[in-house]
């Protein structure tokens, strides 16, 4: 991490450098290169995360976990019947539940164990098969063997949509791994 900080910080002295240049056609060639090695820096930063990605999926289908794409809307409007119903429209608004369903955990609408009370609860949750949905994306998976999964698997910087909702296809009880550090992981259970 050091040597990316020093890079950045490189970068920005040479940028500041360029810019208060009266040279146009210095400054022009100078900025054109800058906005190379930027360009380049964010291929190599998506290059890698997609690599570690593909990996850490390979890896979650070796262990013996079964992904099989499921509609996506399905899934995401099962999930919403399930444990939005309960919330009125109106409070799911002011939440911005449709760009968030979890908010209605980090709002407190509904009661849920966070942070390591989740994962140890998801962790011991029985659960041969599930349903899985990234929240910005349209991929949903019904998932077997989901025994085999366990919360640390979602806590990797390379997942490029982490916002992942699991849940049983019962109803019964879900698991929300959020992008922010600060939220989640959610566990709510239906009584």
């Amino acid at each position: 991490m050091e040597n990316k900080l020093i890079h950045f910080e490189t970068y920005f002295t040479e940028l500041e450098k360029a810019c208060d240049l009266s040279d146009e056609k210095e400054k022009e060639t100078r900025l054109s290169l800058l906005r190379n090695i930027q360009n380049a820096a964010l291929e190599w930063d998506i290059h890698m995360q997609e690599y570690e990605y593909k990996q850490f999926c390979k890896e979650l289908t070796d262990r013996g976990i079964r992904f099989t794409p499921f509609d996506e809307r399905t899934t995401k409007a099962k999930w919403t019947k399930l444990f939005a119903a309960p919330i009125p429209k109106e409070d799911r608004k002011l939440v911005h539940f449709e760009q968030y369903k979890w908010h209605l955990f980090s709002f407190e609408l509904l009661p849920a164990l966070k942070d390591d009370e989740a994962r140890a609860a998801f962790d011991a949750q029985e659960k041969d098969t599930v349903y899985l949905f990234l929240q910005h994306t349209k991929e949903a998976y019904r998932v077997e063997n989901a025994h085999l999964f366990k919360a640390e698997d979602f806590d990797h910087d390379f997942i490029p949509f982490p916002d992942i909702y699991i849940f049983s296809p019962e109803g019964k009880w879900t698991y929300i791994h959020t992008h922010e550090i600060m939220c989640g992981p959610y566990f709510y259970k239906l009584k």
